[in-house]
């Protein structure tokens, strides 16, 4: 990461900013979707292990039990909304209008999270594990798993115009 200087707005950061970008890139949403849905994993946490492996940051065990009790009390407004969202998605076209305010209000509480791990980003916790791997250990995810995983980071990062800017 080139530019250190805090954004204006903890809502608007380098993390969230490059959540975005590598979420769209090919093959990264349905692995995120799936270490979400069959080993529980919190796609912001993975989001931003991943951010930490692109800038070369290790995270420590007690860096990451902090950030994962920290945002439990939000996950579980996350999980509620993302549940009722997948519930009226078997209704459409007759429920589009409050699946889309469901969507909204939940990539806004997922922002709200990433915010949080951003200021978390911000303070000097010693790293002493590779963020992969320690995420990977923590979501219970294979070796091949997580190889995927760096393969699709380091895929983004060769698509990236700038990679230093990340």
């Amino acid at each position: 990461m080139t530019d250190s200087t805090p954004p204006s707005s903890s809502k608007e950061n380098p993390l969230w900013q490059f959540s975005l970008d590598f979420y769209r890139h090919q093959g990264v949403e349905d692995f995120l979707l799936d270490c979400q849905d069959t080993r529980g994993a919190d796609v912001c946490l993975m989001l931003w292990a991943s951010y930490a492996a692109v800038c070369g940051h290790q995270l420590s065990e007690e860096g990451w039990r902090v950030a994962d009790r920290g945002l439990a009390p939000r996950r579980r407004m996350i999980i509620s909304v993302r549940h009722l969202r997948r519930l009226l998605g078997r209704f459409r076209p007759h429920t589009v209008r409050v699946y889309e305010m469901c969507k909204r209000y939940e990539l806004n509480l997922e922002r709200l999270q990433l915010a949080a791990l951003w200021k978390i980003c911000l303070e000097a916790w010693p790293g002493d594990k590779p963020a992969l791997q320690l995420a990977g250990q923590q979501y219970g995810l294979l070796q091949k798993d997580q190889v995927h995983w760096a393969g699709l980071i380091e895929s983004f990062m060769a698509s990236v115009e700038n990679p230093d800017a990340v």
